[in-house]
């Protein structure tokens, strides 16, 4: 190979470890030669076969080896890769795993597999959350291999540390299943408890991670979806981790139920800060169990990994299964009345409502308050049928969704 395409190659790769970058920019640290130390991954168990106490086990976490938790690994696209871009990607994963500070890579991996292999290591390995930077090492022209210098945010006590808080959290998510459930049920509970208990915060250094989201409580996308994938592999539920763009890059999850894919994107499906605030188990569930249209009205799903599965059936959606999905007028009124005469019973505050089209949404918002030849409004005679003594006013912040949210006094 000629010394000028070596150096277009070389250049190629810088671009390629950029990419892999968490989107903070972090100063590079000076390489460490020293030999790293050897990762035990645990057995394939949800518990260790220990009777020391979780106080015990983090006094006694080791200083000179990784241990990874079992099934902190989502595989998906990875699967589908040829010979070498397995070995490239065993070779990422094994590196990183034992903390090792370099990785030598074939030149004859194309710059856009090479790339691939890394940000398919970034989606699928749940527990590198404690990689901090990559960066091109030297060239060597007689074994036609280049450096790859891994550079890490914590010492191995501290991912240890962190690592098993992890899985003591997700043990106390699991503690509200039970083997009498259904894989449906049990999603609705991971989905309802990362959506309520973790803020959606940029304020602590872990957001992009499962040790943010589960023990920390904050967390971005990356985050949500890591803990939600966790969570799901513990449970023995097959499901992937998807990326795309909104305004930004964004990532979020599919899970697979009685044979078919649905999308699961929990960030977006908290209400916003003025009505979190005053309903706190307010959820949407626009985005829980979604079909692709559904997804695909606010982000745009990148195939640049691979062709995720496709989710097109809405049989599971939230509001067709909980019969809060008017296709008609008079079904919307149906489902109004419904709903209001349960909040009386229960003491509910809201209920929601999703229509069929924006048309029918603006309909429905229209008429609900006309009033016709007797003087009495739609939702003035639900509300006395009802037997409701407040006043009902109902949130259109959600349109675009064609989700009404009515509020009662």
């Amino acid at each position: 190979m000629k010394t000028s395409q070596i150096i277009a190659v070389l250049t190629s790769f810088v671009l390629c470890i950029v990419m892999f970058s968490s989107c903070k920019r972090v100063e590079p640290v000076e390489n460490d030669t020293e030999t790293s130390p050897e990762t035990t991954v645990a057995e394939e168990t949800i518990f260790d076969d220990s009777d020391l106490t979780e106080e015990e086990m983090l006094a006694n976490v080791s200083e000179t080896r990784i241990t990874i938790p079992p099934f902190m690994e989502t595989r998906y696209f990875s699967l589908d890769f040829d010979r070498r871009m397995t070995n490239a990607y065993n070779d990422v994963v094994e590196t990183i795993s034992k903390y090792e500070k370099r990785s030598l890579i074939p030149i004859t991996i194309p710059t856009s597999e090479y790339s691939k292999v890394l940000e398919t290591v970034r989606c699928e390995q749940l527990a590198f959350f404690f990689l901090e930077n990559r960066t091109l090492g030297d060239y060597n022209a007689t074994a036609q291999t280049f450096e790859i210098n891994f550079e890490y945010k914590y010492s191995i006590k501290e991912i240890n540390t962190m690592l098993l808080k992890t899985r003591f959290a997700a043990q106390e998510i699991l503690a509200l299943t039970d083997d009498s459930m259904t894989d449906l049920e049990k999603v609705r509970i991971f989905h309802d408890y990362l959506a309520k208990n973790v803020q959606s915060s940029t304020d602590t250094e872990y957001v992009d991670s499962i040790y943010g989201a589960l023990v920390e409580h904050r967390a971005l996308c990356e985050g949500y979806a890591k803990a939600f994938s966790y969570l799901c592999n513990l449970s023995g539920i097959e499901n992937m981790i998807v990326t795309g763009v909104t305004d930004i890059d964004h990532m979020w999850n599919m899970v697979k139920i009685n044979g078919k894919w649905y999308h699961v994107d929990i960030g977006w499906d908290q209400p916003v800060a003025a009505l979190r605030e005053q309903y706190p188990d307010m959820l949407l569930y626009q985005y829980f169990l979604a079909t692709d249209e559904i997804i695909e009205n606010h982000c745009e799903i990148n195939t640049s990994l691979g062709e995720p599965p496709h989710a097109t059936d809405d049989d599971l959606s939230y509001y067709v299964r909980e019969g809060l999905y008017a296709k008609t007028y008079d079904e919307a009124l149906d489902i109004i009345e419904r709903e209001c005469r349960k909040c009386v019973d229960t003491g509910d505050k809201y209920f929601m409502l999703k229509t069929s089209s924006s048309n029918l949404y603006l309909t429905t918002i229209s008429q609900l308050t006309e009033c016709p030849f007797d003087g009495i409004s739609d939702i003035d005679r639900i509300i006395r049928d009802a037997g409701y003594t407040g006043r009902i006013s109902c949130s259109d912040y959600y349109k675009s969704y064609r989700i009404i949210i009515f509020l009662l006094d």
